[in-house]
């Protein structure tokens, strides 16, 4: 039985750790660059039941969508008593051309058919630069979408993700006024990825400060994404993140991405001798975090 809210999503300590696994055109992308629409959905479904059987025991959510994982995992039983999870709403499409126009909704689906689906909280990644000319559709975007969930009574998770930065060194500004402006909207959660470029900025005092201002503009909680990079990358990352005001991680391709790539037969032991303690590293980077 899935529990409605935010607070459905985290520990009794406050932290979200959460499976990401609302992947769809990235993740046949990802298995299948040359061609990723040979990748059936089939195949990709028995990844998301095989890494939530296995992970959501040790988890607090769980982020699904409705095409390949929402019916599938519930039917599957594999969602614990406890375990939340939040409901994708974004249409497909954005990795081609992130720029191309404003998000839209998947087709067929809403903000009251995920809350009917049993989701604790909608979650609406928006493709964003603030100096982009979509900037202001995208902001209305969000603000309609938080509307809605405002009127049927369901948390909103907004992922305000940048593109196009001109420079690694353009995106500590770029994520903190991102911040400014989707923080200023209300949502009950925001899903943010690191302030810092870590491969161009090694110094862990400046990715402090970052995570800091992250928290200052913040008057609801934070959680960081893991962004497709490497596992010991992002643990760095939460590590930091988690001392200074971060309240959670949502990682995805970072911690499971050889599973993914794995076969139906193979899979099982990856995620045990590799995917498992890679989740148990994270959670307990969480838990030093003061609270």
């Amino acid at each position: 039985m899935t529990r409605a809210g935010l607070d459905a999503l985290r520990g009794a300590d406050g932290c979200f750790r959460i499976l990401a696994i609302d992947h769809r055109d990235s993740l046949r992308a990802f298995l299948a660059p040359e061609a990723p629409g040979s990748v059936p959905a089939e195949a990709l479904t028995r990844i998301k039941i095989d890494l939530a059987r296995a992970i959501l025991p040790h988890a607090t959510g769980v982020m699904l969508e409705p095409e390949l994982s929402i019916p599938q995992l519930l039917d599957a039983g594999v969602i614990p008593d406890g375990v939340g999870f939040l409901a994708a709403l974004e249409a497909q499409g954005y990795l081609d051309d992130p720029g191309a126009g404003p998000t839209t909704l998947l087709d067929g689906w809403s903000v009251a058919a995920a809350a009917a689906s049993g989701a604790s909280a909608c979650k609406l990644l928006v493709p964003y630069h603030p100096d982009h000319p979509l900037a202001g559709a995208q902001e209305r975007v969000a603000a309609d979408v938080l509307a809605e969930c405002r009127r049927v009574g369901i948390p909103l998770v907004l992922e305000p993700l940048f593109f196009g930065l001109a420079s690694p060194g353009e995106r500590p500004g770029v994520v903190l006024r991102t911040v400014d402006r989707f923080a200023a909207l209300g949502p009950d959660l925001l899903k943010l990825p690191f302030p810092v470029d870590v491969d161009s900025t090694p110094d862990r005092v400046a990715w402090a400060e970052g995570c800091e201002a992250v928290t200052a503009r913040c008057p609801m909680p934070w959680a960081l994404l893991s962004g497709g990079g490497s596992f010991d990358s992002f643990a760095a990352q939460v590590e930091v993140a988690m001392a200074h005001g971060c309240a959670g991680f949502m990682v995805g391709r970072a911690l499971w991405g050889e599973a993914a790539r794995a076969d139906d037969h193979t899979r099982a032991e990856i995620i045990d001798q590799i995917v498992l303690p890679r989740w148990h590293r994270l959670a307990a980077l969480a838990m030093l975090a003061p609270r």
